[in-house]
C-alpha cells in the first residue's frame, strides 16, 4: 500500500500571494503536479494540516476542487493555521469526526491507518486532549495485531530549535505513552515544522515532512527560511509489517522565489 503525504500548504485565495518571500501557490502547483505525474496510482493522499494560511472558505473550496479526482483515497487533517468548520465544509467526504475532532481510522492491507486532530482554535501549539487519546487507545486495542501508521499535524517531539519548542504538541508524552503500549510497530507521520526529521522515542518512529511551500532552516534558534526545494513524503506499507519511506523533493529553477 502506498501513501503520499502533503503538509503545510499555507494556501491563500490570492494565487499570487507570498509568505516569507515565497510564492506559495506556485510551489503547491509544482508539488501537486509532481505527485500527479509520479504517484497517480497511490492508495491514499493524506494532507496533514495547515492547508490554508488565510483560513477562508474560498481557499478550502479551491483546494477541494484541485483534489477532487482523488475521491475516496483522500484524507485531510487540520493544523494550527486551519479553520476546522471551513475545512469540514469543503471536504465533507474526507473528514470523519469523533465529537468535534477531525479524525480517521481504518484497517487496510494488514495495517491500521489513524489520523488525529491536534488543532487548538486560536493557538499555534497543538493538543489532542483526553477524549481523543481515549478514542485512540480504543482503536489500537481493537487491532492489537496490526502495525500502525498514524498521521497528525504537530509531531510528538521536542525540536532542536528554541522557537519551535513552545508551539509543539503539549500532550506529546501522553500520546507516546498510549502508542508505546501497542504490541506492534508504530510510526507517526507529521508536519508543522517545515523540515525533514526522523527520530525514535519510546520505540515509536516519528517522521516529519517538508512543506509544499516555505521551508524552515533546521536547528535555528529563531525562524529562518531555508532555500531548499519543497517536497512530499512517499510511504510504502509492506505486508510483513515493515514501513519504507522517503522524501521526494520538487526541483524548481528558482527555488527561493518560486
Amino acid at each position: 500500500m502506498r501513501i503520499i503525504q502533503l503538509t503545510d500548504c499555507h494556501l491563500m485565495t490570492d494565487p499570487a500571494a507570498e509568505l516569507k518571500g515565497i510564492r506559495i501557490r506556485a510551489r503547491w502547483d509544482a508539488t501537486l503536479a509532481a505527485v500527479r505525474s509520479q504517484q497517480a496510482a497511490a492508495d491514499r493522499l493524506i494532507l496533514t494540516g495547515d492547508l490554508t494560511h488565510d483560513e477562508l472558505p474560498s481557499t478550502y473550496a479551491a483546494l477541494a476542487d484541485m483534489l477532487a479526482d482523488w475521491g475516496t483515497r483522500l484524507r485531510v487533517l487540520p493544523g494550527n493555521h486551519d479553520d476546522r468548520a471551513a475545512l469540514t465544509a469543503a471536504f465533507r467526504h474526507a473528514v470523519p469526526h469523533v465529537g468535534e475532532r477531525v479524525v480517521f481510522a481504518e484497517a487496510v492491507a494488514g495495517w491500521q491507518l489513524i489520523g488525529l486532530d491536534s488543532h487548538v482554535p486560536g493557538a499555534v501549539h497543538g493538543e489532542l486532549g483526553a477524549a481523543q487519546l481515549a478514542w485512540l487507545a480504543d482503536r489500537l486495542n481493537a487491532h492489537p495485531d496490526l502495525p500502525v501508521c498514524l498521521f497528525v499535524h504537530h509531531p510528538p517531539l521536542l525540536m532542536p530549535s528554541a522557537w519551535l519548542q513552545p508551539i509543539g504538541l503539549l500532550d506529546r508524552d501522553a500520546l507516546l505513552a498510549v502508542l508505546a503500549d501497542h504490541p506492534c510497530a508504530v510510526t507517526v507521520v507529521a508536519g508543522h515544522v517545515h523540515q525533514e526529521v526522523t527520530v525514535v522515542e519510546r520505540g515509536v518512529t516519528i517522521l516529519t515532512t517538508p512543506a509544499t511551500g516555505v521551508q524552515f532552516r533546521p536547528e535555528a534558534d529563531v525562524l529562518e527560511v531555508d532555500g531548499v526545494w519543497p517536497g512530499y513524503r512517499v510511504i510504502d506499507l509492506l505486508p510483513d509489517g515493515q514501513l519504507r519511506t522517503r522524501v521526494a523533493r520538487v526541483p524548481l529553477e528558482a527555488a527561493w522565489r518560486a
